[in-house]
């Protein structure tokens, strides 16, 4: 049975709109009205059950703000397997695009409870063209783009890397885009994904998973307890994925 999303109520001052405004601050510095804005929405939450679709109906995704929880975009095929194409972290948005794009189509699932608030308003306000939020909507545009920055570097780590290098390129990113909504500090993220769920993300077997990561964790790469993930030698991380500052770099 499909669980709809379900309405909460909480303050304005709740801090889950904290991630929200860092992400977004941390592309641009936001005005007093942005900022306001942002809060304003968030007065009325609503939830998502882990495991199931933000749209049970099967449509696209209406435009929400991702306060708190972990989501991704994926495909089932006619076989029961599924992909991954990419992770939604607090702070990041979905369907705000006044154009429709590829990526609105996808289905997308929670993986844990995920809070959001309805912003369909904010995209009508941003339709708008109103010079006041010009800050606001070039943080948002520029927050695709780099959606579709690492849509691209995961086709690069399905077609061309080795499973550590996958793994190890998937963790900066997760790490980066945490610290930039505040959730994470340089070298130790929370991951709240199983190994069914990363095998499914980097297109390998739950055995490879499971082997690959008791390798970086006996090579003192990585160290992992309790859902916590702590970085142990970053450089070495960089270097085994070709990871570059500047391929994750918001412009």
């Amino acid at each position: 049975m499909v669980t709809r999303a379900v309405s909460v109520r909480r303050s304005v001052s709740a801090p889950a709109d904290l991630a929200a405004l860092r992400n977004l601050a941390s592309i641009t510095r936001l005005s007093d009205e942005e900022r306001a804005l942002i809060r304003r929405l968030c007065v009325f939450q609503e939830a998502v059950p882990a495991g199931q679709p933000f749209d049970p109906d099967g449509r696209a995704a209406s435009p929400r703000l991702i306060l708190s929880g972990w989501a991704c975009r994926q495909r089932i095929l006619a076989d029961g397997q599924r992909q991954i194409f990419g992770f939604l972290l607090p702070g990041d948005s979905v369907g705000l695009s006044l154009d429709p794009r590829p990526l609105d189509e996808t289905t997308i699932i929670a993986l844990t409870r995920v809070e959001y608030v309805d912003a369909l308003m904010l995209r009508e306000i941003l339709a708008l063209q109103d010079p006041r939020h010009d800050r606001l909507r070039r943080a948002l545009a520029t927050s695709r783009r780099y959606e579709e920055t690492c849509l691209l570097n995961h086709v690069v780590r399905l077609g061309r890397q080795s499973a550590q290098a996958r793994l190890a390129h998937l963790l900066l990113e997760l790490r980066d885009r945490l610290q930039r909504a505040g959730l994470c500090t340089s070298d130790r993220l929370h991951l709240p994904l199983t190994q069914e769920t990363l095998a499914d993300a980097l297109g390998l077997s739950l055995v490879h998973v499971s082997r690959t990561l008791g390798q970086m964790r006996r090579g003192r790469l990585i160290a992992m307890q309790s859902g916590w993930v702590t970085l142990l030698d970053e450089a070495h991380l960089r270097a085994a994925s070709d990871y570059g500052v500047d391929d994750h770099a918001l412009h």
